[in-house]
């Protein structure tokens, strides 16, 4: 987790503008109406504040599935080769070293809520003068005492950059028009494998957003995997996913994982998803202990091919959840723990604004809470969540309602494909609804000390 890289953090350069705009343009040039924006963003592009000297550029494309032709592009303008990104999931990085400066390309697909973050934080450290001066101390006294760590460098800033975070995503004068989401081609022209991708990159949004902006939570990207610590005693939330690294790292990267939640002292599950790497870490877990505890099948729903007609359900009353009143009602519909439940959704609540790529639904029958729904929308798919366990008949049909109901609002935004995660007493419903299954995402726990 080091870096021999010398941590340099200068005075502002007022030349740093200018030159963001020269290179902007070569950029435009070669990439032609493919680029669809393109940001300055991080330390540099926030006037009088001391960065290292690297000029940040958020790239925003209409599709990374051209990402190869776009790699192309960038390495005849002698960029390093384009390569996955850990921040967040479906991006890419790449840089290159002029002369005077470094740039460094974060590449993202329209919609992507890391547009937002990036942006809004930089707008609002410049109109904050007393926040722009806290992360300009911090950020000399962590280059003074972590020259050589890029890790614990980065790891220093966290807790006030997801402070800041935290304001600026409520703050009224942010940003808003940004591009909309991309909602994909027609279902049938989807593959597979980008069917699974996409599937993949929404989960791993939905399960990493909220956690971004919150200092109750503790959100590790690190170079092979991600945690997620609420410190609640319910392993809902506390996970790793979104492993990727080699066979030979494996006991290493895994013996850290499980030595973080074990200090921890809270429970947690290791998420696999299809692509996730080493291919055989199922069984590298198990060797560490771990159990298979779900597999849960990856389903999807041709939503060109659907008719959208939904019988209402007459005493069902299907609500928007945005404040902390509705979200707590989210929270209490099958809370195995009503404590853990209750406060994560109070803290969803303190950030959750109407621009986040995620929508909470909840259906009262005589202003009770009865059944949930979660929407996620990224990576030109709707992701829907938290289907809720039906045990009779009429629980069936409030849950089936309300997916019938999430889709309709999926299809009126444009989405042509819905994904989701079926648990074995889900997977029944979502083939009466129509969904078909294509992989399978596999949750693993291991035993802590309670």
């Amino acid at each position: 987790m080091t870096n021999p890289r010398k941590i340099e953090v200068v005075a502002y350069n007022p030349r740093w503008p200018e030159l963001f705009k020269q290179e902007a343009a070569r950029l435009c040039q070669a990439l032609g109406h493919h680029l669809k924006e393109i940001h300055h963003i991080g330390s540099t592009s926030i006037p009088n504040m001391p960065a290292k000297p690297v000029i940040d550029m958020m790239l925003v494309f209409e599709d990374l599935s051209e990402i190869d032709w776009i790699a192309k592009k960038l390495i005849e303008l002698n960029y390093q080769n384009v390569r996955r990104q850990i921040i967040p999931h479906r991006s890419f990085f790449t840089h290159r070293q002029d002369p005077d400066i470094r740039f460094h390309l974060h590449i993202h697909e329209r919609g992507s809520p890391q547009i937002k973050r990036h942006v809004n934080f930089r707008d609002y450290v410049i109109e904050h003068p007393e926040d722009a001066n806290a992360y300009a101390a911090l950020k000399m006294d962590l280059a003074k005492r972590f020259p050589e760590d890029i890790y614990n460098y980065v790891v220093g800033k966290d807790k006030l950059v997801q402070s800041i975070d935290a304001k600026a995503k409520k703050w009224e004068g942010r940003k808003v028009d940004y591009l909309t989401p991309n909602t994909g081609p027609l279902a049938s022209k989807w593959s597979n494998e980008k069917l699974v991708k996409a599937m993949v990159t929404n989960y791993n949004t939905y399960m990493t957003h909220f956690a971004q902006y919150l200092n109750q939570i503790e959100l590790l990207r690190i170079p092979g995997f991600t945690i997620v610590n609420t410190g609640l005693a319910d392993a809902t939330f506390n996970y790793v996913l979104d492993a990727d690294f080699s066979s030979a790292e494996a006991d290493n990267k895994i013996a850290e994982v499980t030595q973080y939640f074990l200090k921890k002292n809270v429970p947690f599950s290791w998420w696999i998803s299809p692509y996730d790497q080493p291919d055989e870490l199922a069984m590298c877990l198990e060797r560490h202990g771990y159990h298979n505890a779900e597999n849960h099948s990856a389903m999807y729903f041709d939503l060109d091919a659907w008719d959208e007609h939904i019988a209402d359900i007459p005493e069902l009353e299907i609500v928007p959840a945005k404040d902390e009143k509705t979200l707590q009602d989210f929270a209490l519909v099958s809370a195995r723990n009503e404590y853990a439940f209750k406060q994560y959704f109070s803290w969803v609540a303190s950030v959750y604004t109407e621009d986040d790529p995620i929508e909470f639904y909840v259906g009262y029958v005589e202003g009770k809470p009865i059944v949930r729904g979660l929407s996620c929308y990224f990576a030109q798919v709707t992701g829907l969540y938290w289907l809720t366990d039906a045990s009779t008949k009429q629980s069936i049909d409030y849950t089936i309602a309300m997916q019938r109901y999430q889709l309709k609002r999926a299809k009126e935004l444009g989405y042509h494909v819905a994904v989701s995660h079926a648990s074995r007493e889900t997977y029944d419903l979502y083939v009466q609804l129509g969904y078909e299954e294509c992989e399978i995402f596999r949750e693993l726990k291991r035993k802590y000390n309670n």
